[in-house]
């Protein structure tokens, strides 16, 4: 029978946290604070038995060879991460779910989204960050919008978004596991869900495109920049902390070619982490500004990339800026997405 060496656990345990990191391309080590003693494999054992479990946890997937070909491919293509360095982790949402007015709905071709404000004859569609539908504030500013009477859908384009988590070494594994899945989907894929499953039920519920906004953090700004080009007609859009430039990079796409392509006026509210190319009188607001007008830009510069889905509201400054973010965002949203004309 195969046995564990006690010297090697916290080998193992640390080589689950770097595993975690060749496929986020996050620096793990620091950001859960692993002590040098136990990167370098040292320390004791028994001061780590959440590392201990999920060291089994890793040879069993090891396993299964699939995990390793992608840790290779991940190191391989060197493609650039989503978030930039000094971005904040998944959070959960600070209200329960039982408090949430909306509801987890299937739309046409099995694809999920939580829906909130159905009756209303404008609509936004929100695309989370990288995280997913489940993480974070996401489904607390969905019933904030509604409250200003939109209709909000926020689908879940990663087919399977990991539900909130209480934490834990074998949690925070599986969650990284499945942050391979957004960091792979093609604008392709998202198209096509927009086009078969989230536009038609939109229209189905009385929402043309005419009286319909976007909004997309991090990950879903690249979305929204994708859809205002595909489709035109949205009437606004609105972002935070926008990871279109590393998105755009790792697709291969030309940045500027696709900023070209947005008509509709955008609301940008970047971080201390975005490039000086995403914050105010930067590239991407004079490409904007050359193909159209009502563009805004706004940095908050003591917040970190992540702070309006996912930031400590138990943090006096961060409550202060992310309420700022939201009034940003509604005050925008509301001005540009006209109601229903009777």
């Amino acid at each position: 029978m195969f046995r564990f060496r006690k010297s090697l656990l916290p080998f193992h345990g640390a080589m689950a946290v770097r595993l975690w990191g060749a496929i986020t391309g996050w620096d793990t080590m620091a950001q859960h604070g692993i002590p040098d003693s136990l990167q370098q494999g040292r320390g004791d054992w028994r001061s780590w038995p959440s590392l201990a479990v999920g060291a089994g946890g890793i040879l069993a997937l090891g396993a299964l060879g699939s995990l390793g070909s992608m840790v290779r491919a991940r190191r391989t293509q060197r493609r650039p991460k989503c978030c930039p360095p000094g971005a904040l982790g998944a959070t959960t949402c600070r209200r329960a779910e039982s408090s949430l007015r909306g509801d987890v709905e299937t739309l046409p071709g099995g694809l999920d989204a939580y829906v909130v404000g159905k009756g209303n004859k404008r609509a936004v569609l929100v695309a989370g960050d990288i995280f997913g539908i489940h993480q974070g504030r996401h489904k607390e500013i969905c019933d904030v919008l509604a409250d200003e009477g939109f209709l909000v859908i926020l689908p879940d384009f990663f087919h399977g978004a990991p539900k909130e988590r209480s934490g834990g070494f074998l949690q925070n594994l599986q969650q990284a596991l499945s942050l391979w899945t957004p960091l792979n989907t093609p604008w392709s894929r998202v198209e096509r869900d927009l086009s078969q499953a989230v536009l038609p039920y939109l229209e189905q519920q009385g929402c043309p495109l005419e009286r319909c906004a976007l909004l997309g953090f991090c990950w879903g700004a690249w979305l929204v920049c994708h859809a205002c080009s595909a489709w035109p007609d949205f009437c606004c859009a609105a972002m935070a902390h926008p990871s279109v430039h590393t998105m755009a990079m790792r697709w291969g796409e030309d940045q500027e070619e696709l900023l070209r392509k947005v008509k509709v006026p955008q609301l940008v509210l970047s971080s201390k982490d975005e490039p000086g190319d995403w914050k105010p009188g930067g590239k991407a607001e004079e490409v904007f500004n050359k193909n159209s007008a009502g563009h805004v830009f706004k940095e908050f510069g003591s917040m970190s990339h992540g702070f309006v889905t996912r930031g400590d509201l138990k943090d006096g400054n961060t409550q202060v800026e992310v309420a700022r973010a939201m009034e940003y965002i509604t005050g925008f949203l509301c001005k540009h997405t006209p109601r229903e004309i009777l």
